[in-house]
């Protein structure tokens, strides 16, 4: 029952908080929306093509996007001087068709972007949804933009297909989310059977008490780069999926929605981690170490309620390790294949968050082999559910995990395998600045200590193969992420994120084998009396329960650029009216911030605060200023705002105060300042530090453009 009303507070904590400024629909506003679930309709438009499929030499279907009521569709080219281009087409509602626009049957097309030898793609593109276009898709499940809805997504129940209405729903995020939270729960109570009765109130605990950690001292920012172009995948499926609209149809901030899916799934991690190491290291004392572990880690804490990625990662991925130990392992043999129908979820999930994650195809069909806990030897697989097994972690990895990585990633790979990533590894290994579970910022000292005698203890004792499983996990993720080194040793720390799971498996081994040691030193010393016996321990776990305070500047510490323009745009975001235009400069592909953060979702329909129009760094022989942003700057719309961002200064020649595009923008309309911030110069991401130089001080600053005086 404690867990089960545990569960209820957690998903309490889960759902967004709703956005009392966010712009209501107005009720002049008649544009047509284009509501989730309609995605196979608009594949339709571009057959015989699907995405992926190349149109012309060099040139592929890249992807489409929604918003509001235009569909744009993007052409991916070769890659040039170290960048892509893109072409980008647009459809719209032919009532709102943009000037220019091509009338097709029901859509209006427009052709956004043609860079050079794009041509052909384009033609190719145009032609099939022109002969596709057949007038029907503004025709069924019309919703207008200022329509008052009584159910989500603008459409009655009953005039739903069955087959779309279950998809949208299996694809929705939080389904996932309380599939994860449901099986954790179970899984949690079936390990506690037979365990010592303090456990079934420890691990109860442990959760409220990482919950409070989390919730208090887990820093709400962006600490992922590109935060404003890339979304997580477990948030967006909640931010476009049904059960939002359901339970929250007011309005929601795209940016709450993706820190508030991290700081969920960072809430579970303690239930995660519990029951995979109860599964692994077979002891209920090593799994409650590492469920605490995870709990107070500062490591874990500071992406916590972040953008990170790897938090929901670490959960997802090791709900999956424990559902393969059941599957393979469990005593009972409905259980077992009930782990075995779920396992795939999870693990589809793992793969679609980060291309690195396919390391853990081989460690999760390694688990099957592993049958050594860190006391005694573990129950014996079952041979016809561990082949069931193999086949549907190897069905999901090369159907799914593979192809995704290649396609996208390709380059990157041949890269990583190559003597320079091990060289690379090689020195982070040994680095107390680069190697964050060395660095005294991030992981507390003692139990890195402890990390190290269990694994020493583990050899010792004779089990080689939970060693070999557990020191060659953390060295293969450790190898692979040296393929990156950032500057910045904050940034280094996200990417160790994924060295927590086995470094805390080595703590809780660690803290088995001192605990073994403590007893056997009381036996055999006359000194070691019952009370100095209890103070030993009882100093110990006050060491692990201070560790937040004590490492608070690790878990607290955002004060660098990336991170200050975050706070920065989302402080101010509230000053710019709705439907007014943002111009900014985004360099070489930072995204505008902007489009991002006036990103929000009121019962399933995606709406945006702004009309951002982004200018990107001019190519060799290219005017600063493009034509469309000139015109608009000649002729500025009645509500103007530019933005001089981080770019302004990140993409430029280090001998100059801002990019000169920056500079031009003063030179075409008058400024007046709406808002700035200024603070001393750390760089995080160091895509964003190029151009920075000896640059001290940097001044992000918004501006209201209006008409220079004739």
């Amino acid at each position: 029952m404690g867990l089960l009303a545990l569960a209820l507070v957690l998903l309490s904590v889960l759902l967004p908080r709703p956005v009392a400024a966010a712009p209501a629909g107005s009720s002049a506003d008649t544009r047509p929306v284009i509501v989730p679930g309609r995605e196979a309709e608009i594949t339709a438009l571009f057959q015989p093509h699907a995405i992926g499929d190349e149109l012309a030499p060099g040139w592929r279907l890249h992807s489409f996007g929604i918003n509001v009521g235009t569909i744009n569709v993007w052409i991916e080219g070769p890659e040039t001087e170290g960048q892509r281009g893109y072409a980008q087409v647009s459809l719209d509602h032919l009532d709102h068709a943009p000037p220019g626009a091509q009338a097709l049957t029901g859509f209006a097309l427009q052709v956004i972007e043609q860079p050079p030898g794009s041509e052909a793609a384009v033609a190719t593109l145009v032609g099939a949804i022109t002969a596709n276009d057949d007038g029907a898709f503004w025709g069924t499940n019309v919703v207008y933009a200022g329509e008052p809805r009584e159910y989500p997504f603008g459409f009655e129940l009953d005039h739903m297909r069955l087959g779309s209405m279950i998809e949208l729903w299996l694809r929705d995020g939080l389904v996932f989310l309380l599939f994860v939270t449901a099986v954790l729960i179970v899984m949690a109570v079936d390990t506690l059977r037979g365990a010592p009765r303090w456990h079934r109130w420890a691990l109860p605990g442990i959760v409220v008490l990482g919950a409070g950690l989390r919730v208090g001292l887990s820093p709400t920012v962006a600490l992922a780069p590109w935060p404003y172009t890339r979304l997580l995948v477990p948030a967006g499926k909640i931010f476009h999926g049904p059960g939002l609209a359901l339970l929250h149809p007011d309005p929601v901030w795209l940016s709450d929605v993706v820190t508030g899916t991290e700081l969920a799934f960072s809430l579970l991690a303690p239930l995660a981690i519990f029951a995979h190491v109860r599964y692994l290291l077979d002891d209920h004392r090593a799994a409650i170490v590492a469920a605490l572990v995870v709990a107070i880690l500062p490591l874990h804490l500071r992406f916590s309620h972040s953008d990170a990625g790897f938090i929901s990662s670490i959960t997802i991925s090791s709900t999956a390790f424990a559902l393969v130990h059941q599957a393979t392992r469990g005593k009972s043999k409905l259980g077992g294949w009930i782990a075995l129908a779920l396992v795939g979820f999870p693990i589809a999930v793992v793969y679609q968050l980060r291309p690195l994650n396919i390391l853990y195809c081989p460690l999760l069909l390694a688990t099957v082999f592993v049958d050594q806990g860190v006391r005694t030897d573990k129950q014996k697989a079952t041979p016809a559910r561990s082949i069931a097994t193999f086949l549907v972690i190897l069905l999901v990895t090369f159907g799914l995990g593979v192809p995704q990585l290649l396609e996208g990633f390709g380059d990157q790979v041949n890269e990583g395998m190559s003597l320079r990533t091990v060289t690379s590894a090689l020195m982070v290994v040994v680095s107390p600045r680069l190697n964050a579970l060395l660095n005294p910022v991030f992981s507390p000292p003692l139990l890195t200590l402890l990390a190290v005698w269990g694994a020493i203890d583990l050899w010792r004792r004779g089990r080689r193969r939970l060693f070999a499983f557990v020191v060659g996990w953390l060295l293969a993720f450790l190898i692979a992420h040296a393929y990156i080194i950032p500057d910045s040793m904050y940034m280094q720390a996200r990417y160790h994120l994924h060295l927590i799971v086995p470094y805390m498996l080595l703590v809780a081994c660690g803290a088995d084998a001192g605990l073994r040691w403590l007893d056997d030193a009381r036996a055999r010393k006359p000194w070691l009396t019952q009370r100095r016996y209890q103070l030993l321990r009882g100093g110990a776990l006050a060491y692990v329960l201070a560790s937040p305070l004590i490492h608070l500047h690790g878990i607290r510490n955002v004060a660098l650029n990336d991170v200050q323009e975050w706070m920065f745009v989302h402080e101010v975001r509230e000053q710019i009216p709705a439907q007014c235009t943002v111009l900014e400069y985004t360099g070489v592909g930072a995204g505008p911030r902007f489009a991002r953060v006036g990103i929000w979702i009121e019962n399933g329909v995606q709406r945006e605060r702004y009309d951002v129009v982004e200018i990107l760094q001019a190519k060799q022989g290219e005017p600063e200023l493009p034509d469309h942003v000139r015109a608009l700057l000649e002729d500025p719309p009645a509500c103007l705002y530019w933005y001089e961002g981080l770019p302004c200064f990140a993409y430029k020649d280090v001998s100059e105060p801002k990019a000169p595009v920056c500079r031009a923008i003063e030179g075409f309309v008058t400024l007046e300042e709406v808002a700035a911030t200024r603070f001393a110069s750390r760089p995080y991401d160091e895509n964003l530090a190029f151009g920075l130089g000896e640059l001290d001080q940097i001044e992000l600053r918004l501006f209201r453009a209006y008409r220079k005086p004739e």
